[in-house]
Parts: structure tokens; sequence; C-alpha cells
């Protein structure tokens, strides 16, 4: 399949980096929001400028907060509204789907495909369609003005992985024309298992949880990082390596991760950070943390990343004491249970699996 319309769902800064970064390609683009505000000055400007290498003018077709006519017609439907809010638009989305859409979770954080297709399923979706997520996202752009973006970074690499994994060569030959430093994955486990914000985020939020609640503002990667926080990192990548192991996952390190996206290895991870948010054009160059610990990065990255690793690692037998650790402290720390937007193994459809049976469902689907 061809793609030519892309209906983009929510419009953060994740979805007007696609407008910016497609529109120039040359695809016709839909924004959706929920939030009417969020899309006034783009409809208005009728597109985003971008600055920068690639640059111009990205048009967008339409904004609105009808979804039934920003999906009517689409070839790929791009969800980029954040991991707790996936099982809604895919409820919303079920009655709305036709014969051979693809749907792309950008990103899948932990488990999010599985998530998706559920509650298509539940929601009574007929539709033949293609389900597909990415590990992270492809660009870092910041913004110059309400409707102008500057490009700064684009990762080296990216997986994207479909559910069922038989069907992620065919759904990544569709897709790395739009994506092409994607590779594809063999499931999403791969993806699942390179959920770099779920060991990057809640560590460094919680480690400097008196530096953010006193106004934050400091750069969240190159000042943040301390020597104890990238041993928070190391632990919980060891984990996260053991359980991709038990699984038979090959994922890399995220040293080796941070190598691939951005061709950066330094002597250790202090020094790795402080290079990417300084350098002119870095990816963290204007990466500052929030003034509360109400963020995504731990009101997101706890549920639908900590927690999903962790359940893998207690299907699997792999301990995983630095993420049980984080996920009690962001608990404790924030007086949220967290227990409506967990996805644990019953919300993922993996109840009372083991490694054989997780994988078979990755690859071949719910029977």
């Amino acid at each position: 399949m061809t793609i030519k319309t892309v209906a983009i769902i929510g419009a953060g800064p994740g979805g007007f980096r696609l407008v910016a970064n497609l529109g120039l390609m040359g695809y016709r683009l839909r924004l959706n929001d929920i939030d009417e505000a969020k899309l006034t000055a783009i409809r208005v400007r009728g597109g985003i400028d971008v600055e920068g290498e690639p640059g111009g003018f990205a048009p967008l077709e339409l904004a609105t907060t009808d979804l039934r006519a920003t999906v009517d017609g689409a070839d790929l439907i791009i969800v980029v509204s954040g991991g707790n809010t996936q099982p809604t638009v895919a409820r919303d989305l079920a009655p709305l789907l036709v014969d051979g859409q693809t749907i792309l979770l950008m990103q899948g954080n932990t488990g999010g495909s599985l998530v998706v297709r559920r509650e298509l399923d539940r929601a009574g979706c007929k539709a033949k369609i293609e389900l597909a997520e990415t590990d992270t996202y492809p660009y870092a752009m910041r913004f110059v003005a309400p409707t102008k973006m500057r490009q700064t970074t684009q990762k080296r690499w990216m997986q994207i992985a479909a559910f069922p994994g038989t069907h992620s060569a065919a759904v990544h030959a569709c897709l790395v024309p739009l994506f092409p430093q994607a590779v594809a994955a063999p499931d999403i486990l791969h993806t699942a298992l390179m959920n770099v914000n779920a060991i990057l985020h809640v560590a460094n939020c919680l480690a400097n949880a008196g530096r953010i609640e006193r106004g934050g503002g400091y750069m969240f990667y190159g000042e943040g990082v301390t020597p104890a926080v990238a041993r928070m990192y190391e632990a919980i990548d060891a984990e996260r390596m053991a359980i991709a192991a038990a699984l038979n996952v090959k994922v890399p390190s995220l040293v080796e991760w941070i190598e691939r996206a951005y061709n950066v290895r330094e002597a250790d991870l202090v020094k790795t950070f402080q290079r990417l948010t300084a350098e002119p054009d870095g990816p963290y160059l204007a990466n500052k943390a929030a003034g509360t610990l109400n963020h995504k990065y731990v009101t997101e990255d706890v549920p639908t990343g900590l927690i999903p690793i962790s359940e893998l690692g207690r299907a699997t037998g792999v301990p995983t004491p630095a993420i049980d650790t984080l996920i009690d402290m962001a608990r404790l720390m924030t007086g949220k249970t967290f227990a409506d937007e967990a996805r644990t193994l019953e919300r993922m459809g993996l109840t009372d699996m083991k490694a054989v049976s997780i994988r078979s469902v990755v690859n071949n689907g719910y029977r």
C-alpha cells in the first residue's frame, strides 16, 4: 500500500513534529485533538513553518476535533497523544475504521499494541487493519513560535514492529518512506523492551524531586543526570536486558541505543548526556525539567513503561528490584496508585503466560 493521506491524533509537540516533517515530504495531513485550543493557531496558519534543513512550509489539510472527519479516507492513522490515552483512542476509533487502514502508535511505550488491539476487539471493530508501533519518536525539534519549529536532530535509528509480528516486514515496507531511519523489528517485544523513556524519565525525576518542586527549569539531562542517576539508569537497563534475554529478544543496551540513535558515545553516561545537551543543535538542548512531578515523565512512564516491564519480569521469572523500587517511590511521592492506567499482564492479554506463550501471542496475535 502506498500512503498518501495521514491522520495525526494528538496536537502536542509530537503531533506538530509529525506535521512539520511529513508535510515537507508532501503527505496530505489531518491533525486531531480533543482540545480545540491546541488547533486554533495551526488552523489559521494552515500548517507549520520549519527552520533548518530541510526547511519550508509544511501544509495541513485539516485541523479538527472531529475524529470521523480526521480518519475518513486516511491511509495511515498515527496516534501520538500519549500512552495513557491509547485505550480511549482505540475505543473511539473502533467504529470509524475501514479495511486497509494502518494504525501506528508513536510510540507504543510498553505493550501499547496489545492494549489497543484488545480495546478494538472489545469495541466490536471488524475492520481489517494493520496495527504497528515505534519504540521512540523520530525527531528532536523545538518551537520558535506557536506555528514555527526548528529542525535540530533526527534520530538515526528506531524500530517499527507490527502486531502480530508476522506482519512486521510488510508494514515496515509501507512506513519506511515516511521514516527512512526505521528498521523492521521482528515483533512488538523488541519495541516494548526498547522503551527508553521508561529508563530515562522516572529515575531522573524522582532523584531530582526537590529541584523539580522548587520550580524545575534545570537542564533535564545535562544537569539532571548525575553519577547517582547514571547508576540508576544502569540498574534499570540491566533488568530490562535480562527480561529481553528471557524472552529471546535482542535489544541494544542504553549506551548502544544512544550511539545508534545519535552517534554519540562518551566515557560515561554523565558525559554522554552533557554532550547531547550542550551541542548547538543537540537533541536535549531545549529539554528543561518541569516544575511538578505530575508530568508525563512520571504519570505516563510509570504506568505504561516501568509497570509493564516489571510485569514482563514477573512473567519470565526475572527479578526487577530497581524498577520496582522506582514504581513504589513514584506512588509514594505522587500519591498516585496508577491503577487506572497501569499495563498489567491482564490488560495486555498475557495473564498467567510464560515466555513461550507470550512470544506466541506477539508473533501470531490473540487466538
